[in-house]
């Protein structure tokens, strides 16, 4: 019998702003709120396995805007630092434990001087990214906003969730 192979192509059928700051999530999850007149709120980490077998959390906050089915996540791209202890000798002892160095900590590696990547889902004007990127360069919060190519990222298949 032949072989086969299963070949998968993704959807990249959203928007990608870069946002650089050196405030917490929650923090330019609400400042996003103010400037965008939406209601960005926590979710569920997002769990990436990587080759070394380590389990590294990526925090999110998501709005979903019902009337123009658009979709608000804020990604961050560094790890919470959250590490499943894989040390532990049997399967009553496998416990979390905090990390404060995290070697694969980032989402998409090669963007390591965006600090949060503001997704959006759903059918959006040229014009309208602008107005979004320029309404969050105007964040105090906020050093840089900056809109990004999808199919330019090596990492972009992290960004599926």
């Amino acid at each position: 019998m032949g072989k086969h192979t299963l070949k998968i192509e993704f959807d990249y059928n959203f928007v990608l702003v870069g946002i650089s700051s050196h405030e917490k999530d929650y923090r330019i999850s609400w400042a996003l709120n103010n400037a965008l007149g939406i209601d960005l709120t926590i979710n569920e980490s997002l769990e990436i396995k990587f080759k070394n077998k380590t389990d590294v959390f990526f925090s999110i906050f998501s709005f979903k805007n019902e009337e123009d089915f658009l979709e608000f996540h804020v990604i961050s791209n560094f790890s919470e630092k959250k590490v499943v202890n894989s040390n532990a000798n049997n399967l009553f002892s496998k416990s979390e434990s905090f990390s404060e160095s995290n070697t694969n900590g980032t989402l998409i590696p090669e963007m390591k001087q965006i600090n949060y990547f503001l997704l959006i889902k759903g059918e959006v004007k040229k014009r309208d990214i602008k107005t979004i990127v320029d309404k969050i360069k105007k964040i105090n919060l906020v050093l840089a906003a900056i809109p990004i190519d999808i199919m330019a990222l090596k990492s972009k298949k992290n960004l599926i969730f």
